[in-house]
């Protein structure tokens, strides 16, 4: 073979043109896995119908080796008698008209059996001027086999709902089908030749071609990985998808690429997480069961609401009560009334500004008629602000400097629910979110309410049992003497310490009691139980 001949095929020359744009791949180091599954037969005949040249797939396609069948008419050597005249005229007919003959004929093997042999026959020309005849040959139902095969996959890729892409080694688009196209909003001329970077930038393209060259690297296939992101098909809204890859490699294990399947997931997704959701707060409701109101304290029965509240509800929660609440008296405000509110506990998850800008547990202040908090002990009524805008902060902060202090803290969602017990409008649970970049929504007020009426109820509870409790402290100080009678020959002082916080309700008491003939009785006495 001449120098300027193409090498042999499977050589793999220094001249090798593989990616070359527009150049051919000459010397590739595999044959094509489709040309090697067809085994492809050439014969080259001369004017008078001789072989002059056979191929070894020649030799497997019809069985005559190579010195049997060079120099033979072919008509003679492999086809039968009956179509021996048909086949003459083809030849003569291709030979004269230059037009080329294609179709499946039957074909004498040698060893006796008939085959049918797809044909693609066409008229040669060498640089003489001379004519030869070639004839391409394969054997027919390895053509049909294939031609199913490849009919299905495009019809399978055409009409899958699923949307499904190859890339190149480089990580390119080469195919893309329909449901692809739909999917990203694109073309496939969109696609072709280009990057998912290029195609895709706000689908996490980075990930996406890492996993891609992961698996083209080591042959492991990713199934059902999750991506979120935007297309093109709809760029206002987030998706989920799944996306499963696959290396691709011909008969020879030669790497064509990656395959990659792509599923919108983005419902059945949202449903698991409003399942999680629910879970989460089907728990924090049994959670707030169990630690709100463990006491009659309602300084710790707030704060224990506080708790539950953040961080899984809010990122800053805040218990206030009524003033006139707390001092055991009815409050209801009219539309132009003021809201004096006594803090009762506050709590921040990672939110110094905003946990500044709260009024302090034990602090009254007054918040305006225009408060959202004003309006939601007013009216027992929730109030929701999904979205905190920068006018919201003046309605929802107890002063300009506590509204610059939220701003700081990153407010971005506000909800207020009124604490009613038994009939009677308490105060109101007081929710931010910062942290947290999703904006409470209805499944939150809902919670927000179950939690809010469980907590009114003990805190209830505990507001009744402090003020029996003041109420029976003042009783029973107002009774003991606050200055000893002075009495002949004795001088008398006293001391009222009860033993702790738990007895100071109870009975105990003291006198001096002058008697006749100058005596005195000291007397210290103790009713049991407590109360009233």
């Amino acid at each position: 073979m001449s120098a300027t001949g193409p090498p042999a095929a499977g050589g793999a020359g220094p001249d090798r043109a593989a990616g070359r744009p527009g150049g051919p791949d000459r010397g590739a180091e595999r044959p094509s896995g489709l040309l090697d599954v067809l085994s492809v037969a050439s014969v080259v005949l001369d004017a008078e119908g001789r072989i002059v040249l056979w191929s070894p797939q020649a030799e497997e396609l019809f069985g005559y080796p190579a010195h049997e069948a060079l120099g033979q008419y072919a008509a003679r050597l492999m086809v039968h008698e009956q179509h021996l005249d048909l086949v003459i005229e083809l030849f003569a007919d291709v030979m004269a008209t230059g037009q080329g003959w294609a179709g499946a004929f039957p074909v004498r093997h040698k060893d006796g059996s008939t085959r049918l042999v797809e044909f693609r026959n066409m008229r040669l020309l060498d640089v003489r001027g001379d004519v030869y005849a070639l004839g391409l040959a394969a054997d027919q139902s390895t053509v049909r086999r294939l031609e199913r095969d490849v009919a299905l996959s495009s019809r399978m890729v055409a009409q899958s709902p699923i949307g499904l892409a190859v890339l190149d080694t480089g990580l390119r688009y080469v195919s893309v089908n329909p449901a692809l196209e739909r999917i990203d909003g694109l073309r496939a001329e969109e696609h072709l030749g280009r990057t998912v970077h290029q195609v895709l930038p706000k689908m996490d393209p980075d990930a996406l071609e890492s996993a891609a060259r992961r698996v083209m690297d080591t042959g492991r296939s990713v199934v059902d990985r999750t991506s979120v992101g935007r297309t093109p098909a709809d760029p206002d809204e987030d998706h989920v998808w799944s996306v499963s890859l696959y290396r691709l490699e011909d008969a020879f294990n030669t790497v064509l690429g990656v395959a990659l399947s792509v599923v919108d997931v983005t419902e059945q997704h949202r449903a698991g997480v409003e399942a999680e959701t629910a879970r989460r707060r089907l728990a924090l409701i049994a959670d707030a069961s169990t630690r709100i109101g463990t006491t009659l304290d309602l300084e710790l029965t707030a704060r224990e609401l506080a708790e539950v509240a953040v961080p899984e509800l809010a990122d800053v929660a805040a218990v206030d009560l009524l003033a006139a609440v707390v001092e055991g008296r009815r409050s209801s405000l009219g539309p132009a009334e003021a809201a004096v509110i006594r803090a009762l506990a506050v709590r921040a998850e990672n939110s110094p500004d905003a946990l500044a800008a709260a009024d302090p547990p034990g602090q009254v202040a007054r918040y305006g008629p225009d408060r959202l908090v004003t309006q939601c002990v007013r009216t027992g009524r929730p109030v929701l602000v999904p979205q905190v805008k920068d006018g919201d902060l003046p309605r929802i902060a107890r002063s300009p400097e506590a509204a610059v202090l939220l701003g700081r803290a990153g407010v971005h969602s506000y909800l207020a629910v009124p604490l009613i017990a038994r009939g009677e409008v308490l105060g109101a649970l007081d929710l931010k979110r910062t942290g947290n970049p999703v904006p409470f929504g209805q499944d939150d007020l809902l919670l927000a309410r179950e939690l809010a009426a469980r907590a009114a109820v003990q805190i209830d509870n505990a507001r009744w049992y402090q003020n029996a409790r003041d109420t029976a402290l003042a009783l029973q100080r107002s009774l003991l003497p606050s200055h000893p009678p002075v009495t002949g020959g004795l001088e008398v002082a006293s001391r009222y310490q009860p033993a702790g916080a738990t007895t100071e309700v109870g009975g105990d008491w003291f006198d001096v009691i002058p008697l006749e003939d100058g005596k005195t009785a000291l007397v210290v006495g103790d009713v049991m139980g407590s109360g009233i």
